[in-house]
């Protein structure tokens, strides 16, 4: 007898537990959602509007990405590094804050209906946001997301700032591609045939073309700001084929590499506009947009990327120097890394900074083996190591025939004479303290 009552209270309470579990009165209860993250492996396809108006895809293609949008017939290439932190940002799978789950006609009052920013990704993963009205606070945006449309939740500022740029945003914008280390050789031409060609022997360049520099080494700085314009500078923007007015051709540049594969850059004139330029690239689809700056920076005459240093001083081992100008001599000396005269034992500023401005003289244009009759000396400067023997002789000469700014400067040798700055001579005179 007292088995079966206890039998009876079991079932009673299975009966009470199931009742109290289905009752519609009591809620259940549920986990907060959570705004969802992409796995940026498994996109291969991402969809922008901005407005409802600036829409464009970036499609993953084998090495990279495109830019699809109307109106090209090629799409660009874009940056890989701005679609991998768009994916970034996807991927981070947090919202700011959840507000709840929505109802009626809400979306409209969040601006969800006409929304700033919807993004869809598809692939392996198909995801989509939509990003409404800033929020009261400021803090950030209302959003909601395809796997539930009705859960409402707020995106920072930063999460919608990263997210809202528009196609042109993602254009690789750079002229080439490629190590600047795996360059083999560099060549500039005027589209008919090359004007001069660099090949890489171990660290520097040196010319192989035109035949009357072949084997003279490059400047170091010039062709690093060369390649630096190249292959690392971006373009201002990119404009497809229909929209470019071609001018003529002003110069074009073939780049080989280790791999024998070859690239290419055409720079063109634009018809009606002398401030801008357009070049295409083996590398890029349309059109690149240059300021006149940038192009001067890659449109070098032979001449110009020649290594024009003419002499070379280990300035560290000048011990004195003896100016002669006129018919006054004047004699400083080197003193516990100091400079000072030799009679008054008075310091001397700025001389090692002179002594390194004289490596670094340029000739502007080629030498000259005999001065016209209109140079006059200006000034004498000899060079002597510690023991007082003499490690190099530079006169520098004025002469009104030259341009203004330039001076000759010999090294007294069968070298001839050069055309240089006389920046280098008028800071010289100013610091040498000779009678008046």
């Amino acid at each position: 007898m007292l088995k079966r009552f206890f039998i009876f209270l079991a079932l009673v309470a299975i009966i009470c537990g199931v009742f109290y579990f289905s009752s519609p009165e009591i809620p259940m209860l549920r986990p907060e959602p959570v705004w969802p993250s992409v796995s940026s492996q498994q996109v291969d396809k991402i969809d922008v509007c901005r407005s409802g108006k600036d829409c464009f895809s970036l499609v993953r293609k084998t090495g990279g990405w495109d830019v699809v949008q109307q109106d090209w017939s090629k799409y660009p290439l874009a940056d890989t590094s701005k679609v991998a932190s768009l994916l970034e940002v996807l991927a981070q799978g947090q919202a700011l804050k959840y507000i709840g789950r929505m109802t009626g006609n809400a979306r409209q009052q969040y601006g969800l209906l006409v929304p700033q920013i919807r993004i869809s990704t598809g692939g392996g993963q198909a995801l989509s946001m939509t990003v409404g009205d800033r929020s009261p606070s400021d803090e950030g945006a209302f959003a909601v997301n395809s796997l539930d449309q009705n859960e409402l939740f707020v995106l920072n500022n930063d999460f919608v700032r990263r997210c809202d740029f528009p196609a042109e945003y993602y254009f690789n914008l750079q002229l080439l591609s490629g190590g600047v280390n795996d360059i083999s050789s560099i060549s500039l031409g005027d589209g008919g045939s090359f004007l001069w060609t660099l090949v890489r022997q171990k660290d520097q360049f040196v010319f192989s073309y035109p035949v009357t520099l072949t084997g003279q080494m490059s400047s170091s700085g010039e062709i690093d700001l060369f390649l630096h314009s190249l292959m690392e500078s971006p373009a201002k923007s990119l404009i497809s084929e229909s929209e470019a007015r071609l001018g003529n051709l002003l110069f074009n540049i073939e780049v080989v590499f280790n791999d024998k594969s070859v690239k290419n850059v055409e720079v063109f004139e634009v018809e009606g506009d002398g401030d801008y330029y357009l070049a295409n690239s083996t590398v890029q689809n349309g059109f690149f947009v240059l300021s006149k700056e940038h192009v001067d920076q890659l449109n070098k005459t032979a001449f110009g990327m020649r290594k024009r240093s003419i002499l070379s001083v280990e300035t560290g081992k000048v011990g004195s120097i003896r100016v002669l100008q006129g018919n006054q001599t004047f004699v400083g000396i080197k003193s516990d890394k100091n400079w000072e005269s030799l009679d008054e034992r008075k310091p001397l500023l700025g001389i090692d900074m002179s002594l390194w401005r004289l490596n670094e003289l340029k000739f502007e244009a080629e030498p000259i083996s005999d001065l016209s009759s209109s140079a006059v000396k200006a000034m004498e400067l000899e060079l002597m190591n510690v023991d007082g023997s003499r490690l190099v002789k530079v006169m520098f000469f004025t002469d009104p025939e030259l341009p203004s700014g330039l001076c000759w400067l010999s090294l007294g040798d069968d070298s001839g004479y050069y055309q240089v700055s006389n920046k280098l001579l008028e800071d010289l005179q100013g610091q040498i303290p000779l009678r008046k």
